[in-house]
C-alpha cells in the first residue's frame, strides 16, 4: 500500500492507503504509475482507518492525489573508494546519503552495486519494465568483487545481471579504474565478459576513480596509465563496431584531458549513453562552441569561472571574441576537495566564494558553471554565496552567449 498525503480528490482524503488498482497491489509510487492506465477503466482499492472501499474510475478521469516518498535502500557495501566516504564532515545530511536503489537508477540514472538486488526485486522489475538501469560493475572477478565491496553478495554479478537481462532488462555499465586493482589484465577480463551480453549491455563506461584529499591508500590514475585505458578502450571499441555497429565501450573525458590527447569526435559515442558520468560532455562544448559564429558584441564586462579541467576548451571559446571584447576566463582550484578533484560539477561555495572575493577587476557579470549547483541552487558545501552579479550558466554555449550580450 501507498499512503496518500495530498489530494485535490474529493473521494480520496489524505490519510488514505491506495491498496491496488484492478486487483493489482501498489507497493509506492512506480506501481500507481504503471497501473494507473487512465485510458482503461480502473478500480481502486482504498484503506481508510481500518476500512476499505473501492472507488472506480472511469477512462480520462484523474486520480489527483499525491502519494508519500518512498524510502530507497541504502548501500551496505564498504567499498574504500567510495567517494561519498570521501566527503569531509558537516556537509547537507543528504550528501551523505549512500544510495543503491533500482528505482533511482531506472529513474535517474543512479549507478548501483545490485548487491541488495534478489529475486523478487527482479521480478518486479521485470514485471514494472524498469529499464534501462544502470550498474556499478568494476570487475566481473567474483572474488576479487566480492573483496572490492566488501561484501559476499557482490560475487554474483554476472548471474545477476543475466537475469535481469532474461527478463528483458538493459542495462548500462560502469567500470572504476582503480590503479592496481581493476586497471590492465582485470580490466579487459571485465570488458570481455560484459561484453559478450550485448544487446542486453548498452554501453560500457569506464571513468577514473575519483579521489579526495579525505582518502587515503587509493592512488590516482596517472596520465601513463591513462593513455594505456585509452589504448585498451579503442581497441575494443573498434573491433565492437565493426561487430555491433556501435562502440559499447566508451572512455571518460578526464582520461583525454589528463594525456593531453584529442577529445575523439562525436560519431564515437553513439547516443551519448553516459553522458551524464562525464563521458562525451567536452565533445558536446567543443561542438558547440565550434557552431557559434564570432562574437563582435557584449554587454558589460563579464566574468566565466570554471574548473581546472574544463578551461582549456572554454578558451577556445574565447578566441572566438573579437579583441577589445570584455570577457574573462578563469580558473577556481578545488581546495575544498583538494588538487585530484578538477572537474567543475564539484567545486564548493567556498572556492568560489574565496575566488571572488580575491577578484581585482570589476566585472558586470560573473558566470558560475552550470553544474555546481544543485535544483535549489545549493552548493554542495551548503554555503551560501551572495552576490548580485552571480549568474549560474545555463547549459547550452548558445544560451550562455545571450547572457553575455
Amino acid at each position: 500500500m501507498v499512503r496518500v498525503v495530498a489530494s485535490k480528490d474529493k473521494r480520496i482524503t489524505i490519510g488514505s492507503n491506495i491498496a491496488a488498482i484492478n486487483d493489482q497491489k501498489i507497493e509506492d509510487f512506480l506501481e500507481f504509475q504503471f497501473y494507473n492506465d487512465v485510458s482503461k477503466t480502473r478500480c481502486i482499492q482504498l484503506k481508510v482507518n481500518g476500512r476499505s472501499g473501492t472507488i472506480v474510475y472511469k477512462p480520462r478521469q484523474q486520480i489527483a492525489v499525491t502519494l508519500e516518498s518512498p524510502r530507497y535502500r541504502q548501500c551496505t557495501n564498504h567499498c574504500d573508494f567510495c567517494f561519498i566516504n570521501g566527503l569531509p564532515k558537516h556537509l547537507r545530511k543528504e550528501l551523505y546519503f549512500r544510495d543503491d536503489d533500482y528505482r533511482l537508477s531506472f529513474l535517474f540514472g543512479n549507478f548501483l552495486s545490485l548487491t541488495n538486488v534478489d529475486e523478487s526485486d527482479i521480478a518486479r522489475i521485470a514485471r514494472l519494465k524498469l529499464s534501462p538501469l544502470y550498474v556499478s560493475v568494476h570487475t566481473t572477478n567474483p572474488k576479487l568483487r566480492s573483496r572490492l565491496f566488501k561484501n559476499k553478495k557482490a560475487a554474483t554479478i554476472l548471474d545477476t545481471i543475466k537475469k535481469l537481462i532474461h527478463n528483458d532488462v538493459k542495462i548500462h555499465c560502469q567500470i572504476v579504474v582503480i590503479p592496481g586493482i581493476t586497471s590492465g589484465q582485470s580490466l579487459i577480463w571485465t570488458i570481455e565478459d560484459l561484453s559478450q551480453m550485448h544487446p542486453g549491455i548498452l554501453s560500457i563506461g569506464i571513468v577514473p576513480v575519483g579521489k579526495t584529499k579525505h582518502v587515503k591508500g587509493i592512488p590516482s590514475v596517472t596520465a601513463r596509465m591513462a593513455q594505456s585505458i585509452i589504448k585498451i578502450g579503442h581497441q575494443f571499441h573498434h573491433r565492437f563496431r565493426k561487430r555491433y555497429r556501435r562502440g559499447l565501450v566508451y572512455l571518460a573525458d578526464e582520461f583525454y584531458i589528463k594525456t593531453g590527447l584529442q577529445i575523439p569526435h562525436r560519431q564515437y559515442y553513439d547516443d551519448l549513453p553516459q553522458y551524464e558520468n562525464g563521458i562525451g560532455m567536452v565533445r558536446i562544448l567543443l561542438d558547440e562552441i565550434k557552431q557559434i559564429k564570432r562574437i563582435k558584441r557584449t554587454k558589460g564586462r563579464h566574468l566565466i569561472l570554471t574548473g581546472v579541467s574544463a578551461y582549456p576548451f572554454l578558451k577556445i571559446l574565447k578566441a572566438k571574441l573579437e579583441p577589445g571584447i570584455q570577457v574573462d576566463i578563469e580558473v577556481v582550484k578545488n581546495n575544498f576537495f583538494g588538487p585530484t578533484v578538477t572537474v567543475s560539477g564539484l567545486l564548493s561555495g567556498y572556492d568560489i566564494k574565496n575566488k571572488i572575493k580575491r577578484l581585482t577587476i570589476k566585472y558586470d557579470q560573473i558566470i558560475l558553471p552550470p553544474n555546481c549547483v544543485n535544483d535549489s541552487k545549493d552548493f554542495l558545501d551548503d554555503e551560501a554565496v551572495r552576490d548580485r552579479r552571480m549568474l549560474i550558466a545555463p547549459a547550452s554555449i548558445e544560451e550562455l552567449i545571450k547572457c553575455l550580450r
